[in-house]
């Protein structure tokens, strides 16, 4: 069944458009000032030698150090370079799913259907303007043969950094920073689908928001980072996730309007600790609060324990070993209601061109609003080659779904990547 967002939030659009665009335009002009007045500033990671989140060595920006598309670095003596790389990702997919219109909630690309179809074709640029000013966006274009075509802006925002304090500040349309995966585009995900957790607790296309984002590094002997973020949700047209129990469109129109809506406050912390060179752990604790559709309040906490281990940083073996657990607390008009749920994945890398991958998720399921108990597991295998100088992938995954008093369900997807410009999520965010 098909569910639009309630009408009052395209009653409020047009004003909403009107605060985004005189807080976009205001935050451009403050950074473009600032950029000209510390154009002299020693960038930090330099002389402190704190390296930033996209150091490598001696270029402080890998991501934007080639640019394979034409884009144009444009310098003057007296002034600060602008270098511009725009970027293009295509996903594909084709396979086979017992799922496929069995009314369960799934990520917004993800596969869903028999045949092939287009879950993204990402299309963006990163724009550096000096050491302090640099903005992103990203559209993504997608089809399958019953929605055919869609399309939607995903993020759309400047960025102020290298600020005294170590202090970073994000202004547009962003996602937001909450748990492992919500902030990682779909082109750098690891496994075809998205995280059953994720879809459930922040929608199908993650918590995206118009809004403003504060990250702060913080000064310990740690690699620690505070991000704190809060707007307005952008809500896209979607399915809903049909009862378990056959209770009806009422039940299930209640969870979709129990997702975030306004006022969303979040924050992130995480840290880094290196035990010994070729290994390391990070810890991540999350928490939103904000608005729902209904006007009611809702929470989310959440921890996440990540480890790597690096035979060789260039050829070596790799395992990354990622485990989340969110837990949410919804106040709807009839009530509220509580739900759990974890995810666990691990990626091993065997050579530079093949890993396998192992995911398993879990959601708890609520009786009111009769959401169903899941259970997901997804083995993968990854190819990753190139095609002259487009960096590709292959990748072969079979999902085994379990849900409340449905028959159990199989698919089997095998998906295609292409890169053009800085490959992955090397954005400069």
């Amino acid at each position: 069944t098909e569910h639009k967002a309630p009408s009052h939030f395209f009653m409020s659009e047009y004003n909403h458009f009107s605060h985004f665009s005189g807080l976009l335009a205001a935050t451009v002009c403050f950074l473009f000032t600032q950029a000209a007045a510390q154009e002299s500033a020693p960038p930090l990671g330099v002389d402190d030698g704190r390296q930033l989140p996209w150091d490598s060595g001696a270029n402080p920006n890998p991501a934007l150090a080639n640019v394979p598309l034409g884009g144009e670095d444009c310098e003057e003596d007296d002034g600060p370079s602008l270098l511009i790389e725009p970027r293009a990702h295509l996903r594909t997919v084709v396979g086979a799913t017992d799922l496929d219109d069995a009314g369960l909630a799934h990520g917004g690309h993800d596969p869903i259907h028999n045949g092939f179809s287009i879950p993204s074709l990402s299309l963006g640029a990163d724009i550096l303007y000096g050491e302090h000013l640099a903005g992103f966006t990203e559209g993504i274009i997608s089809w399958n043969e019953e929605d055919g075509w869609n399309t939607e802006l995903e993020e759309f925002y400047a960025k102020f950094m290298n600020l005294p304090g170590g202090f970073e500040v994000k202004a547009g349309r962003l996602l937001a920073a909450v748990g492992t995966r919500n902030n990682i585009h779909n082109h750098a995900w690891k496994f075809v689908d998205a995280n059953l957790g994720n879809v459930r607790f922040l929608g199908e296309d993650g918590l995206v928001i118009e809004g403003v984002e504060v990250a702060w590094t913080v000064p310990t002997r740690w690699d620690d980072q505070l991000t704190l973020s809060f707007g307005d949700a952008v809500t896209h047209d979607h399915e809903e996730e049909e009862p378990a129990m056959g209770g009806g469109h009422a039940h299930s129109e209640e969870a979709e309007e129990a997702l975030w809506d306004k006022n969303i406050f979040s924050a992130r912390y995480q840290a880094t600790f290196w035990p010994r060179d070729t290994s390391n752990f990070i810890y991540g604790a999350s928490y939103i609060q904000g608005k729902n559709f209904m006007g009611r309040t809702g929470r989310l906490y959440g921890l996440d324990l990540t480890y790597t281990w690096l035979q060789d940083e260039d050829h070596g073996k790799q395992l990354l070993w990622r485990n989340e657990a969110m837990m949410r607390r919804i106040n709807t008009d009839e009530g509220k209601f509580n739900e759990f749920a974890i995810s666990s994945s691990a990626i091993y890398k065997f050579n530079p061109e093949w890993e396998v991958g192992l995911r398993y998720d879990y959601l708890e399921g609520v009786e009111d609003p009769e959401l169903p108990e899941r259970h997901r597991i997804s083995p993968s295998l990854t190819h990753y080659f190139s095609l002259g100088k487009i960096e590709s992938m292959a990748r072969l995954q079979y999902n085994y779904d379990h849900a409340d008093e449905r028959d159990d369900a199989h698919s089997i997807w095998l998906q295609f990547g292409f890169e053009w410009g800085a490959g992955g999520d090397a954005h400069v965010h």
